[in-house]
């Protein structure tokens, strides 16, 4: 530390007496006394540094601010993610899995009159019910819509609506129209999230997912709680898998691994390997082995990835859809009157192939049951009424669990909440009402179970529903319940069904429990960090350094720790409180405190807004944020979002033009108009290209092409990408600048151009690839390797280029400049191969806006709004590169650009960038845009920038956490509030980990 000085010659001058020097509200230092062991330094006002140290000035001057930014930076991202921890900690729902099992012997309730035979106490017969049928083949066709199983309604307006996939699978409604005693057909309701993962442990469980799950997608675990394979095993099942790897993961040593066969899921692009894999051998072990099993698992991947590249309505569904169609017709004529056979979809998919619960379309899947036999009736009068009972009958995915299990003779799994499905029971009369009520009195015994073992761990399950919770069929007692009165077990039926719903209910509503102390510990700790920084933003021009003494630092940090510490155990139960939440409030709380009190920053502030008053620019700046914050409030602002930015933007456009014609010299206002202009035209152009959400419509046309979907003119976009970066940046800087390295030289000649030019290759391919062309030329090797090698070549030479222009040594006072403008454009080329041909055209137009800016900006020393607007620029191009604040727009074919396989940590890295690659973009060339031609100012600016770009971001998330707090019981919660704030929290983060990684580098490249 450079500052600590003992030179009696050194004094601090009255400033009663020198207008020049800023007023510091110091107490410990008196004019015209010596000098205290640690010196107040106050750059440019005080004392000639040059005079002081020398040549050492500029070095120790950087250091310093490098120094004392990355610890600012580190402060923040820490704060940030312990605030977004405790705020999601009590905001994203969960629950509490309890790990009890159902068993054969164990009565399901004392007292409880059991309505089966009392020989079923094994499951040679039967479990609980005597079982239906020996063997089961369960096929999980993934993402299988309701819509592709039935023909097409009629359009009301009389419109053809004809869609590729219509017609194509017709054997499932076609079964259970002729033959309704065979086959039953029912739309299949999805609770949402619907991932693959939760999906399945939903309709292996029979219980709920809560939204903290869906990110979970990627990482199966084994399944601890209780469920239906696990159960199968139990009973000495023999168990088959055959498609997607996510069931052994799920139920690791369940299956038979001589007969087993497990194939990646992830693997998007392959369309046939896992659906061949399964079909190849399903057949054989139906026909010639069927000794050998008893449930066989088939997970068919084709549709969901068919959907992933193509969307629904485009032939390769079709085909899809026909291929699944025949396997499914060689199973119904290969199966036995002894064995069930189950079609069903996990999810469905929207209009474009994706899925994450927003819309109908991706919670309603199908489910099929078919058997050889007469077994399913149906509460119908009249025959001709079936077609429309199909379309209305629909079931939740969690009543699969309870039917199957009864059907195959196991006890129902501990944790379901699901109903058996009435015409699996009801007879092929349809007139069997003694079975039903049995199936529904155990279902309704083994909810009651569960709901008095759950009530016991969690104190407000049974507080909650005492006041309507009723026992009615304790008080029947089993000699009195008549099974031969159908009227009697008619209304016992309605009766349970009822119950059933309501409990059902009741814990939905449960497990949307908001855990208010943890919200509130997180947004104080948002806020506080958030005051912090704008208290250290106001006061950046100020004293560098005025250490405390520690003994003092020590005990106020230690007070402020044990007394958070304590009023977060007060307001936490005792009994769910645990330590380690306590110690990292206290101690991230005591941090803020005394970085605060560190820097005396309150006092710094007063001198400054003494001498300091916010201009225009400073007040557009804040006027943004806060508007932007408010608009978070509301649904409408936040599914417009991409429009609020766009007028924000154009506002901006306009003040520049207005202020354009502030100077005499009349060439550079015709300059500043032109620029300005060029900056709105260029904010309207990257506005055409949206991904509109299901929100937006009709008042919105999708018009951007997701990776692998784009086709004709839009493959031309990446080669004009090649060629106008490169000559942008040529004309924006000059080619003296360029010209006076060879490294920087190469880089923006050869280095920047050829990756972009392979770039172009390599999107030409993989969508000729996509749609055949390479493979009906015969070159199916070509296809499926050379567009890699593109996209590997085209990392390759970023990295090379830009680290040669890196690396070599600054002789001129440009190199603050060269040396951003090679980290800016190295960014953006990686941003534009993960973002495909028109998200890489929305993020070349957001680095002509950054040039545009760095010009308009050029003459200001105004370091405020630039950041912002960088802010709001890096959110355009967001909803630019074809991403909205929903799960269903992330883009995962990005994580399979670099390789035809799934590799960790470089695929989440790949879908990370592809999906934030706006705001990175413009975060990275912050330092661009706010350094000058023909000056070098080190850290000081670059570090107070991005001081404040953190800031915006801050504010926006804090916002966000705020209004999805307030609006926690809105209809939109999970489908607007929560997905921006979720956006919003992953943005910050990364955003401190940019300004942590810049600040780092320009200390060690700064001179």
């Amino acid at each position: 530390m450079w500052v600590p000085m003992k030179d009696p010659s050194i004094k601090i001058f009255n400033t009663a007496k020198r207008s020049d020097i800023r007023e510091d509200s110091v107490s410990s230092y008196q004019a015209g006394k010596v000098a205290a062991p640690y010196k107040v330094f106050m750059p440019e006002t005080l004392l000639d540094p040059h005079h002081l140290f020398g040549g050492s000035y500029e070095f120790c001057s950087y250091r310093l601010y490098s120094f004392q930014a990355t610890k600012i930076f580190m402060i923040d991202v820490l704060v940030h993610t312990v605030g977004l921890y405790f705020f999601a900690k009590g905001f994203l729902l969960s629950r509490r899995v309890l790990e009890k099992s159902s068993t054969c012997t164990r009565p399901l309730l004392p007292g409880f009159p059991r309505y089966e035979s009392p020989h079923l106490q094994s499951t040679q017969s039967g479990c609980w019910m005597p079982r239906s049928f020996d063997k089961a083949v369960i096929l999980v066709i993934d993402a299988l819509r309701y819509d592709f199983a039935v023909p097409p309604a009629p359009h009301p307006s009389g419109k053809d609506s004809y869609q590729p996939f219509h017609n194509a699978l017709t054997i499932l409604h076609e079964k259970a129209a002729q033959e309704p005693q065979n086959a039953v057909l029912f739309p299949f309701i999805a609770d949402p999230p619907t991932t693959t993962l939760q999906r399945l442990k939903g309709l292996t469980t029979g219980t709920l997912p809560t939204f903290i799950e869906a990110g979970a997608n990627f990482a199966g675990s084994a399944l601890s709680e209780d469920n239906f394979v696990t159960q199968l095993q139990k009973a000495g099942k023999r168990l088959v898998h055959l498609g997607d790897d996510t069931w052994t993961k799920l139920f690791p040593n369940h299956f038979l691994p001589s007969l087993s066969r497990a194939y990646d899921s992830f693997l998007v692009a392959d369309l046939h390997t896992v659906d061949q894999g399964v079909e190849e051998h399903l057949i054989p072990l139906i026909n010639h082995h069927q000794n050998e099993w008893d449930v066989i698992f088939g997970h068919f991947l084709g549709v969901d990835h068919v959907g992933h590249r193509f969307g629904p309505a485009h032939p390769e569904m079709s085909k899809k859809l026909k291929d699944m169609d025949r396997v499914i017709t060689e199973v119904v004529n290969s199966i036995d009157e002894n064995t069930l056979l189950v079609v069903l979809g996990d999810h469905g998919m929207d209009k474009h192939g994706n899925y994450g619960g927003e819309t109908e379309n991706e919670v309603q899947a199908t489910l099929w049951m078919y058997t050889q036999r007469r077994h399913f009736g149906h509460l119908l009068v009249h025959p001709q009424e079936l077609a429309s009972y199909l379309n209305k009958s629909a079931v939740y995915q969690i009543d699969i669990v309870p039917t199957l299990s009864l059907l195959l003779g196991i006890p129902i799994p501990f944790n379901s909440l699901g109903s058996p499905i009435k015409e699996a029971f009801l007879g092929a009369a349809g007139d069997n009402w003694g079975q039903l009520v049995r199936a529904y009195m155990l279902s309704f015994a083994q909810i009651e179970r569960f709901h008095q073992e759950y009530s016991i761990a969690e104190e407000n399950a049974r507080h909650a529903l005492e006041h309507n919770h009723t026992n009615f069929p304790r008080n029947i007692p089993g000699q009195e319940l008549d099974f031969q009165d159908q009227e009697i077990l008619k209304t016992l039926y309605h009766e349970l069904c009822d119950y059933q719903g309501k409990i059902l209910q009741h814990y939905k509503s449960i497990w949307v429990q908001f855990n208010m102390a943890h919200i509130i510990e997180g947004l104080v700790i948002l806020l506080s960090g958030a005051v912090a920084l704008l208290l250290r933003v106001c006061a950046w021009d100020q004293c560098h350094l005025i250490p405390s003494a520690p003994f003092k630092t020590i005990k106020m940090g230690t007070a402020a720790f044990i007394a958070i510490y304590l009023i977060h155990t007060a307001i936490v139960e005792p009994e769910k409180s645990r330590m380690s939440d306590g110690v990292i409030l206290g101690a991230t709380m005591s941090s803020i405190m005394l970085f605060t009190c560190q820097f005396h920053l309150f006092g710094m502030i007063r001198g400054s807004t003494k001498s300091q008053m916010p201009t225009f620019w400073d007040i557009m700046a804040i006027a943004l944020t806060i508007l932007l914050s408010i608009g978070f409030a509301s649904n409408s602002y936040t599914v417009w979002e991409n429009q609020t930015v766009l007028t924000f933007l154009a506002t901006f456009g306009i003040c520049t033009i207005l202020m354009s014609n502030r100077t005499l010299d009349r060439r550079k206002n015709m300059l500043g108009a032109l620029l300005s202009i060029s900056f709105m035209v260029l904010v309207r152009i990257v506005s055409l290209s949206r991904y509109c959400r299901e929100e937006q419509l009709p008042f919105c046309v999708t018009t951007y092409h997701r990776l692998g979907n784009t086709m004709g003119w839009r493959l031309l976009i990446p080669y004009l990408i090649a060629i106008l970066i490169p000559m942008a940046t040529r004309i924006a800087f000059g080619s003296d600048l360029i010209s006076q390295d060879l490294g920087v030289w190469t880089w923006c000649h050869i280095g920047m151009p050829m990756a972009l030019f392979f770039n172009a290759v390599y999107w030409t391919l993989d969508s000729a690839n996509r749609i055949g062309w390479l493979e009906r030329k015969h070159s199916n090797m070509l296809s499926k390797g050379l567009h890699i090698f593109f996209s590997q070549s085209t990392l390759v030479i970023a990295i090379a280029g830009s680290g040669m222009a890196l690396t070599s040594k600054w002789t001129t006072i440009m190199t603050p400049v060269r040396y951003n403008m090679i980290i800016t454009t190295f960014v953006l080329v990686i941003s534009i191969l993960v973002s495909g041909p028109m998200g890489g055209g929305s993020l070349s137009i957001l680095y002509f806006q950054i040039l545009s800016l760095r010009k308009l900006l050029n003459h200001s020393r105004n370091y405020t709004i630039g950041p912002t607007i960088a802010a709001l620029l890096g959110t355009l191009h967001f909803f630019g590169t074809g991403h909205n604040a929903t799960l269903s727009s992330i883009q995962w074919e990005a994580a399979y650009i670099l390789s035809q396989d799934l590799s960790y940590p470089w695929s989440p890295l790949l879908v990370t960038l592809n999906t934030f690659a706006g705001p990175i973009v413009a975060a990275f060339s912050i330092p661009l845009i706010i350094t000058r031609d023909g000056h070098s100012r080190g850290m000081h600016p670059v570090a107070k920038s991005y001081a404040i770009h953190v800031l915006v971001y801050s504010v926006w998330a804090l916002s966000t956490a705020v209004w999805a707090s307030v609006l926690r019981r809105h209809l939109m919660l999970y489908a607007i509030f929560c997905p921006r704030f979720l956006m919003a929290g992953a943005l910050l983060l990364i955003i401190d980990v940019i300004a942590i990684i810049i600040s780092l580098i320009t200390s060690v490249n700064t001179k």
